[in-house]
């Protein structure tokens, strides 16, 4: 999920095989500090205790800093560092697919032709039909993380995604009211992302999932990108089906773990 400016540019700290970077937007928005603990680009590659300890460091220091929470994701193939993960009283919080499809030509038409982009009346009935996401969400397996707040913060990414994070936010409409929406992002390599999308409860199992996917290609497509990635839970199998009929592919699949911290003795 990208949100805004997430972390800072260089790590704060450096832990061996980890190291840790605080999270501006989090941070901000929930009030209260956050990071996030990724492995060293330059690594060498460290023994499983190694790892253990070098964690169990960077968890001392960072909860002296007054951090409250911290994630560490990692691929799924990297199952040494999820072990240490777990050694260390870190919890498992998400496992997320990561799909993509190239682009060769643009997909047919079908309900997508009614797509159009989202407008400012829009934003009320997005925000509605964006909480019923909320239920794979990593935050939500997060005890770290109220159900209000849950909300609270899909709220605001779509109000973000609407406000200029995203290139394009486009809605589908059926019974005169707002079936859906989607998402495109483009990211600075030059692929394509759909950051969120989702159709409301009453209007599920219409095909206007699949309209909205073909939506998002078809811009895409429009726009020069070649290859678009999506990612979703692995628990939300319905997403899973459709994406791998419209033609995804699963590339990638990340395992994310949080910890919330004791507070620090430096702490005031």
């Amino acid at each position: 999920m990208k949100l805004g400016a997430r972390h800072a540019a260089e790590p704060d700290h450096a832990f061996g095989a980890f190291e840790l970077r605080r999270l501006d937007w989090d941070t901000t928005h929930f009030g209260r500090k956050m990071g996030v603990l990724a492995l060293a680009p330059a690594r060498v590659r460290a023994s499983e205790q190694t790892m253990v300890d070098d964690l169990r460091l960077a968890l001392a220091e960072a909860a002296a800093d007054r951090y409250e929470h911290l994630i560490l994701r990692v691929g799924a193939e990297q199952l040494d560092v999820a072990r240490a993960a777990g050694l260390c009283g870190l919890r498992l919080v998400d496992i997320a697919p990561d799909l993509a499809i190239s682009l060769s030509h643009p997909p047919p038409a079908s309900l997508s032709a009614g797509a159009r982009p989202a407008t400012a009346t829009d934003l009320g009935a997005l925000h509605a039909i964006s909480q019923g996401l909320c239920e794979f969400s990593r935050f939500s397996a997060d005890p770290f993380f109220s159900a209000d707040e849950v909300a609270g913060l899909y709220r605001q990414w779509l109000t973000n995604l609407c406000g200029g994070l995203a290139n394009a936010v486009l809605v589908i409409q059926a019974s005169d009211e707002v079936a859906g929406f989607t998402s495109c992002a483009v990211q600075a390599d030059g692929t394509g992302r759909i950051p969120l999308i989702a159709t409301s409860e009453e209007h599920r199992r219409q095909g206007i999932g699949r309209a909205l996917i073909e939506a998002s290609l078809r811009w895409f497509s429009s726009a020069g990108i070649k290859t678009v990635w999506v990612k979703t839970q692995a628990a939300n199998y319905a997403a899973l089906a459709l994406y791998t009929r419209m033609g995804f592919r699963i590339a990638a699949m990340e395992l994310t773990f949080s910890v919330i911290l004791p507070r620090g003795p430096h702490a005031e």
